[in-house]
């Protein structure tokens, strides 16, 4: 049983849980909007059985039961399993930028928290002065200029005026001014908040941070505009389109996120199979392409399918026919061991060397000079150098992807990992996230995660009866 406080009404946590997945399928309705429909939608009061848990209890159920809803994850996979909907062969990663619920009207910056805690201690240090030489109040209580909506009020206005004067630095911005006017009612919990956005601020090493959110992140989405967001990334099955691990980050790049994503699918598929499996293919985009991740799928005896930049840009139908001599036009010779130009010629020289503590191989060749488009390739009397990071792992995975076999291999991909985001956003409408805090948003993502596993198993088992 579960209830908000100590004494409210306790409601059962799969009569709750059954309320907020069956709202994932709607949609991803909200709090308030799933307690509406426990009253005036049929389906919502079959399953809450005539009861009506408040907005605040659904909520938080979702903060006190990440658990729980992990655990429903990975009994959808197990379902899927037994109803030989999961072959784990192959497996594609993928991720994809999501709206966090805040906005660019919510930034803020370091300068404008160190003035906006500023004005607050100088209010509180104000109030104790006269609170000593008074000398009736004890002075362990919110001081009275805070506690006072008509003399905060009084103190804002001095701020508000002071900083339409200042056209410098320390000029407040509206974010700043509407966090500050919160204060009027509870100045303790916003200056606590102020201190918390510095401490994360400091510790993103970024420039600004979401009054909203502090733990979403600065990201240039798809369509080039910067805005707050969060990463969401996913491992399918290619079989049936089963996720099989599902996880937000607030990194705004995939670099880091192959390794935790192939651990939590290991962890789901070990608590299934009597053995878990090992040695299936693993595809991802050009966006995992690390040595990091390389060596990681070698050493763990995955067969790894990273793309490449020149791969990737092929796929897309990247026009190089402005540059004819850039490197992606550059074959390389598996046997020869080295680049041919678009003309023909091998760059027979290879040197190593290092820089800045990586080792690197050059590819070059003294033909350059006779040949009459030396100019638009090499530019001036120099010689064409193609440059190598030489990182063993991550040379054969780029040699491996420009074998015909595993740019077949790598079509399929697009087919499989790219649905799930397409049927999450568009099915289920899943474009902004409805919470804030990176560990909120996790358990919002786990929970569509469910509902697209759950619809798939569905389509599918009816399918087979028809």
């Amino acid at each position: 049983m579960f209830a908000d406080k100590p004494g409210e009404f306790a409601y059962p946590r799969e009569l709750l849980f059954r309320l907020i997945l069956m709202s994932i399928f709607d949609g991803g309705l909200s709090s308030h909007e799933i307690e509406r429909k426990t009253r005036t939608d049929i389906a919502y009061m079959y399953l809450a059985g005539m009861q009506h848990p408040s907005y605040r209890t659904i909520a938080r159920f979702k903060v006190d039961y990440p658990d729980l809803i992990d655990e429903s994850f990975k009994t959808t996979i197990k379902i899927a399993k037994e109803e030989d909907l999961v072959k784990i062969h192959p497996v594609s990663l993928d991720g994809t930028k999501i709206k966090a619920k805040t906005s660019m009207n919510k930034l803020t910056n370091e300068q404008q928290l160190k003035i906006m805690k500023q004005h607050l201690k100088e209010s509180i240090e104000l109030d104790e002065e006269e609170d000593m030489e008074l000398g009736e109040e004890s002075g362990n209580g919110v001081p009275e200029t805070l506690t006072d909506k008509e003399k905060f009020k009084e103190v804002y206005e001095k701020i508000n005026e002071s900083s339409k004067d200042n056209r410098n630095k320390d000029k407040l911005i509206s974010s700043s001014k509407k966090l500050l006017k919160q204060a009027e009612d509870k100045p303790k919990k916003i200056l606590k908040k102020i201190e918390t956005l510095e401490e994360k601020l400091e510790e993103s090493g970024k420039d600004v941070i979401s009054i909203n959110d502090s733990d979403a992140c600065f990201m240039k989405n798809k369509k080039g505009k910067w805005e707050f967001d969060y990463n969401g990334q996913i491992a399918v099955d290619d079989y049936k389109g089963i996720i099989l691990a599902s996880y937000i980050t607030n990194n705004p790049t995939d670099y880091y996120e192959l390794i935790p994503l192939m651990e939590q699918v290991q962890s789901n598929l070990s608590e299934i199979y009597d053995e878990t499996p090992v040695n299936y293919q693993v595809s991802a985009d050009n966006g995992y392409s690390t040595d990091m991740n390389t060596e990681y799928l070698e050493q763990n005896g995955f067969d790894g399918y990273i793309s490449s930049r020149k791969l990737s840009r092929e796929q897309k139908k990247y026009n190089l026919s402005d540059k004819p001599f850039a490197k992606d036009n550059f074959f390389y010779d598996n046997e020869m061991m080295t680049y041919i130009c678009p003309l023909g010629q091998p760059l027979y020289k290879i040197s190593e060397y290092t820089y800045k503590n990586k080792s690197r191989i050059s590819h070059w060749t003294k033909e350059c000079k006779t040949y009459p488009m030396q100019l638009f390739c090499s530019k001036g009397n120099r010689c064409r150098v193609i440059q190598d990071y030489k990182i063993p792992s991550k040379i054969r995975m780029q040699r491996k992807m420009e074998t015909p076999e595993a740019k077949e291999r790598y079509k399929i991909r697009s087919k499989t990992v790219e649905r799930p985001f397409a049927h999450l956003k568009q099915n289920m409408h899943l474009t902004e996230f409805r919470t804030t805090g990176l560990q909120e948003v996790n358990t919002e993502f786990k929970l569509y995660t469910i509902g697209h596993n759950l619809k798939r198993i569905y389509n599918e088992i009816r399918r087979k009866n028809n």
